[in-house]
């Protein structure tokens, strides 16, 4: 569409000061000073008295949908009309927005100004003087965010909480008087109950939905407990005592899944590692609606809900012993296979295996592996190359500013623009998640993990018969990536890399070998005494890596039994 030309008499005069939360006390940025700016150019040319749309708000991308000011501006603007801003980031600083909404007031016959660069949409050059600035104003924000997130960093690092409100069970300390450092955060001593009475009731082997109802039974005058919620504590490690040197969640996310980050103790833990990652394996082998592993039928496969099927790439099932069956065997085989026929995309290619068959398979490929782990953990840590991170990021700010350049040529809409820069946001996110699982590999993986983790494995390989059946499952899935049962009747098993079980270790993130023993129950409130008879009880506090791991003097004492 042609751009339509705008009335050489200006009929009324549209201000926009803008300001972000922390710009409000900078001179020459404030609205006031802004405002002032805009007054003083209209009578200077002779216009109109200027209405203006302050707005205190960033101008980022991610906060389009809360400038209610300048959408009301947009709105309101019509032939004869000029739009006046001191500069070009005052109106706003993603690309995109400045491009696609200037344009717009244009086609709507009216002139956009930007004082300070002396920038007109009545001159010839507007549209190539336009692209260049918008560059600069998104380059700008970046470079506030990357500040921003650099503090925020720092900070981490040094134990203090900086992701908004802390997690149930935590709260913040007042800073001291006449600082704006923070504290660490403080336990919630009647908080920390519930949530201890939370991770006790999973390793019960109970079900999220049912943790759910027990505690809004017990502690309904506390907080409403939903299933989400107590899913995503369940996983939260700042229980731990730890803060995340990184951000975990993804962008505008506030699910379980969590980003690879490395964690620095911080402030007094609710529940001790082993327990939390006890728990992180329990909810890994439980399905809602299933039974605990305990009385499942299934108990004793090994490969039950760690296998996938070679072929399509499914899940694979533990089938229990029929009754009616004279061999008195479990099997596998492929969720697709049995449950997709009706729907006619069913997974023809796979095989029933034999329980038996199939984990014996199992069993002998994870002592062959721990044979040559234990010989690989003598070595010394590898010296990994790291990559050019920092080249890779530099690649996607010069693809954005061909992004802009084609923008200006007019080469791109403004559809192509947004898919093209979701795509560099994706690709820069990818490069930050793949910076912080390069760190938290390397910086785990050294000469003294490696001596603890081969203690470790020379354990497991001593006492692997006589292990219950679910720390050999929990094994199997922590050294392994990838477990697959083949159309030929094969179990096919890829492993991890020494250096990753060597750092997995140095992170306390394999599981133990011995269920920790019963302490002292929780208490319940009074309030209801239906269940205060039935309170579990909490496992001990976890035991110290001499205990379980050994060392290379002395081997650990084998386990007399199941």
């Amino acid at each position: 569409m042609k751009d339509a030309t705008p009335n050489t008499a200006i009929r009324r005069t549209l201000g926009y000061p803008r300001v972000s939360t922390r710009e409000q006390e900078i001179a020459g940025v404030s609205l006031d000073a802004q405002a002032e700016k805009i007054g003083n150019y209209c009578r200077l040319h002779s216009l109109p008295e200027p209405i203006l749309f302050p707005e205190v708000e960033s101008g980022g991308e991610e906060n389009e949908a809360n400038r209610k000011k300048v959408a009301a501006l947009l709105a309101d603007v019509r032939r004869g009309d000029m739009v006046i801003v001191t500069d070009i980031d005052r109106f706003g600083r993603d690309v995109v927005f400045i491009v696609k909404n200037v344009r717009q007031i244009m086609r709507k016959g009216a002139v956009f100004v930007a004082i300070d660069k002396g920038f007109d949409s009545r001159s010839p050059m507007a549209e190539d003087t336009l692209a260049n600035w918008a560059v600069g104003a998104e380059q700008e924000r970046r470079r506030i965010k990357e500040r921003t997130e650099g503090g925020r960093k720092h900070l981490r690092v040094q134990g203090y909480f900086v992701e908004g409100r802390p997690p149930f069970g935590y709260e913040r300390q007042p800073k001291p008087k006449g600082t704006k450092m923070p504290l660490p955060l403080r336990v919630v001593p009647e908080h920390a109950v519930v949530v201890r009475r939370m991770f006790a009731l999973s390793l019960e082997g109970r079900s999220v939905f049912e943790i759910a109802k027990r505690l809004r039974q017990e502690y309904g005058n506390v907080k409403a407990f939903g299933r989400a919620w107590v899913l995503i504590a369940l996983r939260n490690r700042v229980y731990t005592g730890r803060i995340a040197k990184t951000a975990v969640r993804p962008k505008a996310t506030r699910g379980a899944v969590q980003l690879p980050a490395e964690w620095v103790p911080a402030h007094e833990a609710i529940v001790d590692d082993e327990t939390f990652n006890n728990v992180q394996l329990a909810l890994r082998d439980r399905r809602r609606g299933r039974k605990p592993q305990a009385e499942s039928a299934t108990a004793n496969h090994l490969l039950r809900g760690i296998c996938r099927c070679a072929e399509c790439g499914g899940s694979v099932a533990a089938i229990p012993v029929p009754r009616s069956s004279r061999h008195k065997v479990g099997y596998y085989v492929c969720r697709g296979h049995v449950e997709q026929k009706e729907k006619g995309v069913r997974c023809k290619s796979s095989a029933w295996l034999r329980q038996p068959d199939a984990d014996a398979a199992a069993g002998e490929q994870f002592m062959a592996f721990t044979s040559s782990l234990l010989t690989s953990l003598t070595r010394p840590p590898r010296q990994i190359e790291k990559p050019d991170f920092a080249a890779q990021r530099r690649e996607i700010k010069i693809a954005r500013q061909r992004v802009v350049e084609f923008v200006a040529k007019r080469l791109f809409t403004v559809e192509d623009v947004k898919v093209e820069l979701n795509r560099l946001d994706d690709s820069l996110a990818a490069i930050e998640a793949k910076e912080a699982e390069f760190k938290e590999t390397v910086g785990n993986d050294t000469i003294e993990t490696r001596k603890h983790a081969h203690a470790y494995v020379q354990q497991i390989a001593d006492e692997w018969s006589i292990l219950q059946v679910d720390v050999q499952r929990a094994l199997i899935r922590a050294f392994s990536s990838k477990v697959e049962a083949t159309k030929d009747k094969q179990i096919r098993i890829t492993w991890r890399d020494p250096s990753q079980i060597s750092a997995a270790h140095g992170a306390q993130e394999l599981p133990a070998l011995r269920p920790a023993p019963i302490a002292v129950a929780l208490p319940v409130p009074s309030t209801v005494t239906s269940l205060s008879t039935n309170v579990a009880a909490l496992p001990a506090p976890s035991m110290s890596a001499r205990d379980y791991l050994g060392s290379s003097e002395s081997a650990p004492a084998p386990v007399r039994g199941r």
